[in-house]
């Protein structure tokens, strides 16, 4: 995956070729260094007016997708006029659209119960979180230090989350160094 901002100069030929641009960008290790802790990846005012620039010419049309809930996404991003595509596109919000997948709500309580025991689990392995993004949850294992714990939060996933995954309650994806948990829906 190429850093957005690194390859500006090929952005902005594409956007000066002439016609309609639909750019959809994810946040984190794109518009954003990915962190030890998600809690740390901050947008800069230098790249926030890049894309600020970006969504008042008339041409462009801008998307952040992204894995984190749409509230935060918003919160992080706080420019108007972008599509937000939020927790693996379970939610949407943007001009003119607001979505949540309707399925994704009313399984809920299965992601609430996969996050207490997990958190449960756990809890005690230095470096390790977990994120209940309300219609996913992101099991992050970036700043855990001991190769065993590594190992420990990935069987200890795997077995909490089994019989979800074989009856297709859920899905799993892995990112960088996290795992994302999320519910099946139609997009």
């Amino acid at each position: 995956m190429k850093y957005l901002f690194e390859n500006i100069h090929a952005v902005n030929k594409l956007l000066r070729s002439g016609g309609y641009t639909v750019l959809l960008t994810d946040f984190d290790g794109t518009l954003t260094p990915i962190r030890k802790h998600p809690d740390h990846a901050v947008l800069s005012e230098e790249i926030r007016q890049m894309l600020i620039k970006l969504t008042r010419d008339e041409k462009v049309f801008l998307g952040i997708i992204t894995g984190r809930s749409l509230k935060q996404i918003k919160e992080l991003v706080q420019i108007p006029g972008v599509l937000y595509v939020a927790n693996h596109g379970i939610e949407m919000e943007g001009p003119g659209i607001r979505s949540t997948c309707p399925e994704a709500k009313k399984a809920r309580s299965t992601l609430w119960h996969i996050y207490m025991k997990l958190f449960k689990s756990l809890r005690h392995i230095e470096g390790f979180y977990i994120e209940d993004k309300g219609l996913s949850v992101s099991v992050h294992y970036r700043a855990v230090k001991k190769r065993g714990d590594v190992e420990r939060v990935r069987d200890t996933l795997h077995a909490i989350i089994k019989p979800f995954l074989e009856r297709k309650m859920i899905l799993l994806s892995e990112g960088r160094m996290v795992y994302e948990i999320c519910l099946p829906q139609e997009k």
